[in-house]
């Protein structure tokens, strides 16, 4: 069969805002690669469109799409309705093609997706159950049995069970890199000093139990890709496709020491030698660890550190003490890693006194990198019911009437918490930026730190980002 896998059309000024076009990664939508790796795998053609990269219009997506025999498009609750216009469009077109939607928004929501349009929503990970569909399709065989789908029967929504995970990761094929635009993708100035700078993942799962995530996809339960699997990607993105840099976009690489140390004497062994992040909770990496990482030439490290309030800290069920961070960004500092610090504003519960406290704990801690997002509540986790019930919510079905894909400088606010004006949340937020970065201690050390060209073009970047941000003057209510 002919398979088209989408990414609705999403254009620079629906993701960036507050002067965010100056940093703002642009990552590949590797679920849509996997799945695109297997079905290959199994002998079908695929086509991948990324509509972040090559931005066109709905109707062009609709022109394509009539030369496919089945439809696949991805959906996040911060670009649903795209998807849904995308999909009133076909269905007015009249592609005959099945149309099948996945990802976090579909599997939280699936009757939404449903009634807007798709035929088909795939739950959770859709490897497998993508494969399953594409098989029986093509040998005209029944679909209501296949595991993880969800669709209309007689105008009433059915859910067939989840099918099991794979535990192996190893059985997934390499992602389909070749079917991406890689050269226009890029990880943000603020995680790396090199481009082109390319992702990847390690792992699948996450024990964690924040309050502001979503775990519909994978699951709770840590699966990871061997060390041979990983390094193997590593070399792949350097030789084939030019990366100077590699971005782990997975939080959970590190809780599995000895997978982190295979993968680090791999890499040592076999001389990578270009450079690499990846993301952490602080409470799953040791001295032994960044030391190793360093060595194998791991150059930034991205902690969620989240607040500088314990009792927030707690509220979002982190699991982890101010005090365990200090002694963690001490440990990496000493090691010689870049951080880069998540802090999030605008929580369900949190006061101005806790943000204010967030900032100083950013200041405190002095890291190269500090981001502060606006809490977006997403569909399906803890902070999405907290916010419907306390604090200022006026569109709880934000994802049916707008977009909202920039977290870290948006120019509109979805949620207010109680006893918080807008005015009071936008300006925070924007003079958390303000205060950290146009210190005299650090804008010094950039001076000191600068050794080339690049960075200064880099720093440039981030300056221009920051300068626009601190000259915004208004906001607008979601």
């Amino acid at each position: 069969m002919k398979i088209i896998l989408i990414v609705p059309p999403i254009y620079k000024k629906e993701y960036c805002s507050r002067g965010s076009e100056q940093t703002v990664s642009i990552l590949p939508p590797m679920g849509l690669a996997y799945i695109a790796g297997c079905l290959r795998q199994q002998g079908h053609f695929c086509e991948i469109l990324d509509g972040l990269t090559k931005p066109c219009s709905l109707d062009e997506v609709v022109k394509k799409c009539y030369h496919f025999d089945l439809i696949g498009i991805t959906s996040a609750s911060t670009y649903a309705l795209r998807v849904n216009q995308l999909l009133n469009k076909l269905k007015q077109a009249r592609v005959k093609a099945p149309i099948i939607v996945g990802g976090p928004h579909a599997t939280i929501l699936p009757e939404s997706c449903l009634r807007n349009g798709a035929d088909i929503v795939v739950l959770g990970e859709g490897e497998l159950p993508m494969l399953e569909l594409v098989n029986c399709l093509k040998n005209n065989k029944d679909i209501t049995r296949i595991g993880s789908l969800a669709y209309l029967k007689d105008d009433k929504l059915v859910k067939n069970p989840r099918i099991a995970l794979i535990d192996d990761l190893d059985e997934i094929p390499i992602p389909a890199y070749d079917l991406l635009p890689m050269k226009n993708y890029r990880t943000s100035e603020a995680r790396t000093k090199k481009q082109p700078s390319y992702s990847l993942m390690t792992s699948r799962g996450c024990p964690g139990v924040c309050s502001f995530c979503n775990k519909s996809i994978s699951g709770t339960k840590v699966r990871y890709f061997s060390a041979n699997r990983i390094a193997e990607e590593f070399f792949l993105l350097r030789d084939k496709y030019g990366a100077e840099d590699i971005a782990i976009l997975d939080d959970n690489f590190l809780t599995d020491h000895t997978l982190v140390h295979d993968v680090c004497n791999i890499l040592i062994k076999n001389k990578f030698k270009k450079t690499w992040s990846v993301e952490a909770r602080v409470d799953h990496v040791n001295k032994n660890v960044l030391k190793h990482l360093k060595e194998a030439g791991c150059d930034f490290i991205a902690y969620g550190i989240e607040s500088g309030s314990q009792r927030m800290l707690d509220v979002m069920r982190k699991g982890i003490t101010l005090d365990k961070v200090r002694e963690i960004i001490k440990i990496t500092k000493e090691v010689g890693i870049n951080i880069r610090g998540y802090f999030m504003m605008g929580l369900p519960y949190e006061t101005l006194g806790d943000m204010e406290k967030t900032i100083r704990f950013a200041i405190e801690l002095d890291i190269e990198v500090a981001s502060f997002t606006l809490f977006v509540p997403l569909p399906g986790t803890l902070d999405y019911k907290r916010a419907k019930k306390t604090g200022t919510f006026p569109d709880p079905e934000y994802f049916l009437h707008g977009m909202y894909p920039e977290f870290n400088f948006p120019d509109s606010l979805l949620y207010i918490p109680e006893g918080i004006t807008p005015e009071e949340l936008f300006n925070k937020h924007k003079t958390a930026y303000n205060r950290y970065y146009f210190r005299p201690k650090f804008l010094l050390k950039s001076i000191m730190s600068t050794r080339s060209f690049a960075d200064i073009k880099r720093y440039a970047k981030g300056g221009m980002n920051l300068l626009i941000n601190a000259l915004s003057r208004s906001y607008n209510m979601f």
